[in-house]
Order: structure tokens, then sequence, then C-alpha cells
């Protein structure tokens, strides 16, 4: 596991551990993304209110809030493999309920099951961690964040294509996806740490505290906070942006969606790796923050479609590096024994930003202008560029290596 195969070794990339982990998150997001078209209206049938409809989609992400780190620790402790089987079989089950759902009631209990099996991406990253070499480890990441991109590409559109011939056959199919998943996943995926590891020997409050303070993991945790924040708040009010600006109806603004995700899902499955093969991690992480900044001004200052489809092209590739190679940054400052741990403390992180952003963003939006949001978001991560470029100064040791060790340091 620690050499680097040469060039037509080994078995296809689908075949191999890594590319089984892709395709398992492909289709748990596809089987997530599959149920966004019809769920508002599903629970507007049932009586739901515009405010119960709200906090019934963001139950999701509250419930990955909580629960990304609890998942990564069981990880640690149990194993990457029974977590991810563990959390296939929660999201087939509850796309299930949301399809036989007959009462609101049961469609609030699914859909906190389904943020609850959802939270274990965690454990994929730390699974990517252990069958990568450290000169691996951003391109690793970057394949998984290809998978989120492409999962939330594909699901939607499914889900619509589905619903147009009946309203509960997006969430069967969801239900379908994961299962078949699941079964692969069980003859396919094998475990990934090794055996006797045993997790951080650390109580979990105490690793969360020193994750957040120490030198080598709290400067990458709360970046990927603030970058979050800001890439969320452009995402939350994009389509109205587009709506106010340009009189773009909902099916161009989703082709748009479709195009950035697209864009940020080649950046991270092709680009990441030969850009940190190239420069490194951190001169990489400094590029991406400061391209991100200059999409989120294009797109803020653009007039014509052309202008827009350049800012948004340079947006979602930049981003796609910023996200891949923040996570694989943490993971590499993070001991073999904390990966899980770590991993899903920086996903609950970014989990409330995911909360915060869309608030501070439509409240810019509706107080400040329509391109208060993109225009926080260009300074927020011009900012953040300011403060990685310190990064580039270190030795590679410093930047990503070794755990978080008991007194703080690393």
């Amino acid at each position: 596991m620690g050499r680097r195969r040469r060039r037509g070794e080994g078995p296809p990339f689908l075949l191999s551990p890594l590319g089984i982990v892709f395709t398992t998150v492909v289709i748990d997001l596809v089987g997530f993304g599959i149920v966004l078209p019809i769920l508002p209206l599903w629970a507007e049938d049932f009586g739901a209110s515009p405010v119960q409809i709200g906090l019934l989609t963001a139950s999701y992400a509250v419930m990955q809030l909580l629960f990304a780190p609890v998942w990564g620790r069981l990880s640690d402790r149990y194993g990457r493999r029974p977590v991810i089987l563990v959390s296939l079989a929660g999201s087939a089950l509850s796309a299930l309920l949301i399809g036989l759902a007959g009462t609101l009631l049961i469609l609030w209990f699914a859909r906190v099951l389904q943020g609850i099996a959802g939270a274990s991406y965690a454990a994929a990253q730390a699974y990517v961690a252990d069958v990568t070499t450290r000169e691996e480890r951003a391109r690793g990441m970057g394949m998984i964040g290809a998978a989120f991109g492409l999962g939330f590409v594909l699901g939607p559109a499914l889900g619509a294509l589905f619903s147009s011939i009946d309203q509960r056959l997006p969430f069967f199919v969801a239900a379908g996806l994961a299962a078949t998943n699941l079964v692969i996943a069980w003859f396919r995926l094998p475990e990934s740490r090794r055996p006797g590891a045993a997790p951080a020997p650390a109580p979990r409050l105490a690793l969360v505290r020193r994750a957040l303070t120490s030198d080598a993991l709290a400067p990458l945790v709360w970046l990927s906070f603030i970058a979050t924040f800001a890439f969320v708040g452009m995402e939350s009010t994009f389509a109205l942006f587009g709506e106010r600006r340009f009189d773009y109806s909902v099916t161009q603004v989703g082709l748009l969606f479709v195009y950035i995700g697209v864009l940020t899902a080649l950046a991270q499955g092709v680009l990441v790796g030969r850009v940190v093969a190239r420069v490194g991690e951190a001169r990489a992480l400094v590029g991406g923050l400061v391209g991100t900044a200059a999409g989120l001004l294009l797109v803020g200052v653009a007039r014509d479609l052309w202008l827009l489809l350049i800012g948004l092209a340079v947006l979602a590739i930049a981003s796609g590096l910023v996200f891949s190679t923040t996570t694989a940054m943490i993971s590499l400052a993070a001991g073999d024994r904390e990966q899980g741990l770590i991993l899903g403390l920086s996903a609950s992180v970014g989990g409330a930003a995911r909360i915060a952003g869309p608030l501070v963003a439509t409240l810019l939006f509706q107080h400040a202008g329509i391109a208060a949001p993109l225009f926080l978001g260009a300074a927020i991560f011009a900012i953040c560029a300011a403060g990685a470029v310190r990064l580039t100064g270190r030795p590679p040791a410093a930047v990503a290596s070794g755990p978080v060790t008991p007194s703080g340091r690393s």
C-alpha cells in the first residue's frame, strides 16, 4: 500500500479500492440528489408549510453536522468498511420510507435518517487516506470530490425525469440504487485499516479540542469553514441572482448549475493530482483561493452570458482545487489513528458553514444588493489566500505531517 504502482500494474481503477469508494460515493449522492426536485412538493402534499419544508430540507445538513465526527470516530475504532455498509443500508431504508410515507411525521423521520446515513462520507475520505500514499493523497481526495460533484449533477436530473412518470418513483429508484450499492460494496469493498490498528487513545473531545487549536490542523480546519461559508453563500443565492440580473428561468439556472458541477468534478478528478504533483499542496491551495476570489468577482460584475460563463468556469475549477487540497492537507496533518475523527470533524465544520452561509448570504442579497454575497465571497477568499501564503514557506513536514500529539503540537 505504501508503494506506488507503476502504470499498467494492478487492477483497473473502478476495480481498485479507491475506485470502489468513488463509485460508492457517486451512487450514494445520486440516491440523495434524486429526491431533491420532488421532496418539497411531496412534503407540501402532506400539509407542510413553507417553513416546515425549509426545516425538513435543512435537517439533512443538521444531521451531518452532528454525526460526521461520530461516524468518523466509529470508522477509526471498528473499520471503514462496516461504517460504509451501515450508511448504505441507512440510505436505502430512508429513501424507501420517503416513498412509502403516508404522514409528515414519517417523512421527517426518513429525512433525518437520510442525513445521519449521509454523514458517513468522512469514513469514505478516511478510506482514501488509508489506501493512498502521502504523494497521492490530494489526487485521492480530488476523486472523492469529483464523485460528490457527479452525484449532485446526476441525481436531481434523474429525479426530475422519474418524477414525470410517478411522484413516488424517484424515491424507490434512490432506494434501489443504494441497495444495489450496498450489495456491490459488501462483496467488493475490502477493509482498508491495517489489521491490529487501534484508534487514537485520547478521548474524542480531547482530540477535537486539539484539532481546533493545534498549529498543524487548526488553520486548515478553520480555512475549510470560512471557504465553505463563502462558497455556499453563492450557491444559495445564485438562482435568484440569475433571475434578477439575466431573467433566467429555473431550467436555465439549472443548466448553469450542471455546468458548474461538471467543471468542478473534472477539476477535482483530473486537475488536482497534476497540479499538486507539480507545485505541492500549499501552492495549489493558494492558487485555488485566488482563482475562486477572481471567479466570484467576475460573476458578480457580469452583465453578459459570455462573461458569466467565464466567471463560473474559473470559480468551478479553482474551488475544486481549494476543497480537495484542503481536505488532503487536513488528512496529511492528522495521525494515522485519527483519520476518521479528524476528517469527520472537518465535515462537521463544513456542515455548520452550510447552515450559516445561506442565512448571511440571503440577508445580504435582500438588503445590500443582489451581487453582495458574491463580492463578500470574493473578499473572503482573497483574505484566505493571503493567510494561506504562509503555508507555502513551511517545509512539507510542517504543513502536512505528523499526528496531533498529546501536547497539542504536531
